[in-house]
């Protein structure tokens, strides 16, 4: 596709409500493709972003219900981003939004900075699709 976001919205009007909003971030877009190919046919809205600053611009304005960060990007990593968004809850006094991040490096460094669930990179795509469910349930009771 090559732009820098895109939004799979649902719909047919103003007063419609929409699914609940799964923002993707992940520089290789094949992967990031993928992987808002199974947020869609879960029935949510994925949104994908190729870079963390990308996402963190619109996680800022969107306020999704999910986010799914790979670590390792370019202008802002993954950890970066997570610190951002979580920083920006406290400072704005709202609810945790659940963060799943991927990586094939440090695990611990990527909970410390405030990831909720941790998948090692190569995964499980069904396995990522029981935790989208899962999370995505939590986050919009």
């Amino acid at each position: 596709m090559g732009a820098d976001d895109r939004d799979a919205t649902s719909g047919t009007g103003p007063s419609a409500v929409l699914p609940p909003l799964v923002l993707i971030v992940d520089d290789e877009e094949p992967i990031a493709e993928a992987i808002a190919l199974i947020v869609a046919e879960a029935g949510y809205r994925p949104l994908v972003a190729l870079h963390g600053q990308k996402a963190l611009e619109l996680a800022r304005g969107q306020r999704p219900a999910l986010i799914i960060t790979d670590v390792m990007m370019p202008l802002l990593d993954g950890v970066g981003l997570i610190t951002a968004l979580r920083a920006d809850e406290i400072s704005g006094g709202h609810p945790p939004t659940p963060i799943i991040a991927m990586t094939a490096a440090n695990a611990e460094r990527v909970r410390n900075a405030g990831a909720d669930v941790v998948l090692r990179k190569p995964f499980n795509l069904e396995e990522l699709e029981v935790l989208i469910f899962r999370l995505v349930r939590q986050a919009v009771r």
